[in-house]
């Protein structure tokens, strides 16, 4: 694991990016999708991941977005439950890539769980560490913590993919609600800490433990009773 203070995450030659969400078509992502194409290879494709429950059209429309933006093409890659992360097919596409997209969607259960232990990770821990990009995007960010909560049940939480070892993600981070929900996930699991990251806002976590704040706000970290 690499680490910079409290944060430890998955050691990889690429960037790692917990993006708090944002319109994409409203170009709210903007300066986040810039830094990414910015980090990744872009002699390699971009492979979006619409698991939370996007849907492949508008990925498509996400990928034309990036290439307007100067990125390479890409394709979606079509892992909607479990056994889509089983397909071959779907690990090559996830391999080959240079920039991984883990888009927002109101499904982060069913993300965290079609993925969680299967081919279609560990061809995206693969392509990690040998230097593609990562964005976690909204429910994207929440899968690749510790824990990963149901929304609406913020103490109801199934085990994440661990890239961030004891660490609670919680995107779209504004106002009391979004503070509140936050502390009580933490009061259920206190060796954790969390980070609020608001829309328009990533925090990138590159090698050799770089850490840069993409987009126009601050991430909070709370820390929980054990870490403090």
């Amino acid at each position: 694991m690499t680490q910079a203070g409290p944060l430890r995450w998955r050691t990889g030659a690429g960037w790692l990016m917990l993006a708090g969400g944002g319109k994409w078509e409203e170009g709210e992502t903007g300066a986040i999708d810039a830094a990414a194409l910015g980090w990744a290879d872009l002699d390699r494709p971009v492979a979006l991941l619409p698991t939370a429950g996007g849907s492949t059209v508008e990925g498509e429309a996400l990928l034309d977005s990036l290439a307007d933006l100067g990125g390479p093409g890409g394709y979606v890659v079509p892992i909607f439950d479990a056994a889509g992360a089983q397909q071959a097919e779907n690990c090559r596409f996830l391999a080959q890539a240079g920039l991984v997209y883990i888009g927002d969607g109101p499904d982060t259960l069913g993300l965290v769980r079609a993925l969680r232990g299967s081919p279609a990770l560990r061809a995206l821990a693969q392509t990690f560490d040998d230097g593609a990009v990562v964005v976690g995007m909204g429910a994207g960010a929440i899968a690749l913590g510790e824990w990963a909560a149901d929304c609406d049940d913020p103490e109801r939480a199934d085990p994440g993919w661990g890239w961030l070892p004891h660490v609670i993600v919680e995107p779209h981070f504004i106002g009391t609600e979004a503070t509140g929900r936050l502390q009580r996930l933490l009061a259920a699991r206190p060796d954790c800490l969390g980070l609020g990251i608001p829309e328009r806002v990533a925090l990138a976590l590159g090698p050799d433990g770089r850490v840069e704040t993409v987009g126009p706000g601050q991430v909070t970290v709370v820390l929980g009773k054990v870490s403090e």
